[in-house]
């Protein structure tokens, strides 16, 4: 059943201005948006439903670190949520969240890497004019403490399988490698970490366990760029990843990790990372806007779409691109809706100014 997340700002359907002599929508469509004629409407569908989000899998004892070969940033702690966006089963975005602070999309480019029970990685590319290749890369590590999660981490398999790129791998060549065992989250329940003590050590050695393998990491997501640049199609899983871990970054990693276990320590950010998370930041803000657009109604997968947004130059471009039945299959079609809302939005706003430049007139005339 779907339901709305108050994660994302609340659209209030009421009008208290319903009864104002300058309002010509009748009372069945109420909106905090300008009414428009009904000649200036395109129906697709004589049924509209709500939009709404559906919470797809939660998983309690989520720790996020935004992975870096010198040192990984942790970015968020608490439950992480997938939820899919859109109306009835017809699905717009699907977007994960860790806690309230961090967000981004899931699409069949964004690779989501399982390397045991309680570890696991993604790839997102994202579009970026500016950028060499038109994208940048982040890479984000997700450790959750797993003891008594089995059930929710099969669901969350299976929600990763349907709407990312999901493969299983391992870590080669690491037993007895203390930043690299995996049983110390596998043997601590979400319960555990609701200890701040216990929560800051399992935060620690997550960073670390992320920033010893960041080499094999990034050279995973260069290989897959490459993979979706080719369009090649499917992929054999597996032939993408190297699992072999050097000794020699064995050696730094646990060596990295005592020093993050130490009282007082503090790690240092580079200035690549600190790029990476302003970039973090931004998608964030974009999974919030395209969450908040789908839920308020600016974006309708079925009903009405007013023929001054379709008919507009950022329409006609989106819907050329994503004809029919909205479905966000790639990173790409993702970026797209999100600067199609902003467009529409702006295209509201400048609307909605415009009836209130037009009821002053109005009023101003009255009064004459």
């Amino acid at each position: 059943m779907f339901q709305q997340n108050s994660f994302y700002p609340q659209v209030d359907s009421t009008n208290p201005d319903a009864d104002s002599p300058f309002s010509h929508h009748s009372s069945s469509s109420s909106s905090i948006y300008p009414s428009v004629e009904t000649e200036n409407l395109i129906r697709e569908e004589p049924n509209a439903t709500e939009a709404m989000e559906n919470v797809l899998v939660t998983v309690p004892g989520a720790i996020l670190h935004l992975i870096e070969k010198e040192s990984s940033v942790h970015l968020a702690s608490g439950n992480l949520t997938i939820s899919s966006l859109g109306e009835g089963d017809k699905v717009v975005a699907v977007l994960a969240r860790v806690g309230d602070k961090v967000q981004w999309p899931l699409a069949k480019d964004v690779a989501a890497v399982k390397l045991d029970e309680s570890h696991y990685f993604f790839t997102l590319q994202v579009p970026q004019k500016q950028a060499e290749n038109g994208f940048e890369v982040l890479n984000y590590g997700l450790t959750v403490a797993a003891k008594g999660q089995e059930k929710v981490l099969r669901e969350l398999d299976g929600v990763l399988e349907k709407y990312s790129f999901l493969s299983k791998e391992k870590v080669k060549g690491v037993s007895g490698w203390e930043v690299l065992d995996g049983s110390v989250t596998t043997e601590t329940s979400p319960e555990e970490l609701k200890s701040e003590e216990k929560r800051e050590v399992i935060e620690e050695r997550s960073g670390a366990y992320w920033t010893t393998l960041a080499p094999n990491v990034e050279d995973y997501s260069g290989r897959f760029a490459r993979w979706i640049a080719a369009g090649s199609g499917h992929v054999i899983r597996g032939i993408l990843w190297a699992g072999d871990v050097t000794v020699e970054r064995l050696k730094w990693g646990n060596d990295f990790m005592k020093k993050r276990l130490e009282p007082g320590s503090q790690s240092q950010i580079s200035p690549q990372a600190l790029e990476n998370m302003k970039r973090v930041k931004k998608l964030t803000k974009m999974s919030e806007k395209v969450a908040t657009g789908v839920l308020s109604g600016v974006v309708k997968v079925s009903g009405f779409f007013t023929s001054s947004v379709v008919n507009s130059k950022p329409g006609k471009k989106f819907f050329s691109l994503l004809p029919g039945e909205i479905v966000l299959a790639t990173m790409d079609g993702f970026s797209k809706l999100y600067y199609f809302i902003i467009a529409v939005l702006g295209i509201w706003h400048s609307l909605l100014f415009i009836c209130f430049w037009l009821c002053n007139v109005q009023i101003r005339w009255w009064m004459l």
